[in-house]
């Protein structure tokens, strides 16, 4: 299935310049993905979903573009969670200040949890609830085995963006 060509598609008035577009100019399609979801995946305001929304509609004009770019999605997540995990195991220092308390505040929550952590980071690489930036800081809090932490969010973050990236071409 094909779509038409984007410039030959709508043109919103608030269109012009932004960090994506130059991203994509200058990575290309797969590189600029991963590099949003890594920012994405370190900035909890940018929503890497919106960010492949957008870029399904507006950019992608071949359904067989999917699956890579659903890859690099993941990819740049987990390369970004990589070191949240770290951070949550104490080997990357933690901000100080009012978000060191919360992150600590976190922590004893989720400690209550230490019979069924790997269920609820799951549930969270999937559903994003409980909030998945929280989760991963957990799993390392936790010392969930990397390999664990890492096998279980590539797979929960890849349906998650296959969900996301399909529907948005099938929209």
């Amino acid at each position: 299935m094909e779509r038409p060509p984007l410039a030959a598609r709508p043109v919103s008035r608030h269109d012009g310049p932004r960090v994506t577009d130059s991203l994509i100019a200058m990575l290309g399609l797969y590189g600029g993905t991963f590099a949003v979801a890594v920012i994405a995946g370190l900035v909890p305001l940018v929503s890497v979903e919106v960010f492949l929304i957008g870029l399904v509609r507006l950019a992608v004009d071949r359904a067989a573009e999917l699956p890579a770019i659903v890859i690099a999605a993941t990819l740049g997540q987990m390369v970004a969670k990589i070191g949240l995990y770290f951070a949550g195991r104490g080997l990357i220092e933690l901000p100080r200040g009012r978000y060191k308390a919360k992150l600590e505040a976190v922590r004893a929550r989720l400690d209550r949890w230490r019979t069924r952590p790997y269920v609820v980071y799951a549930i969270s690489s999937v559903l994003g609830l409980p909030p998945f930036y929280l989760t991963v800081i957990a799993a390392g809090a936790l010392r969930i085995r990397f390999a664990a932490f890492l096998a279980i969010g590539l797979a929960g973050r890849l349906v998650r963006f296959a969900v996301v990236v399909g529907l948005a071409w099938a929209a």
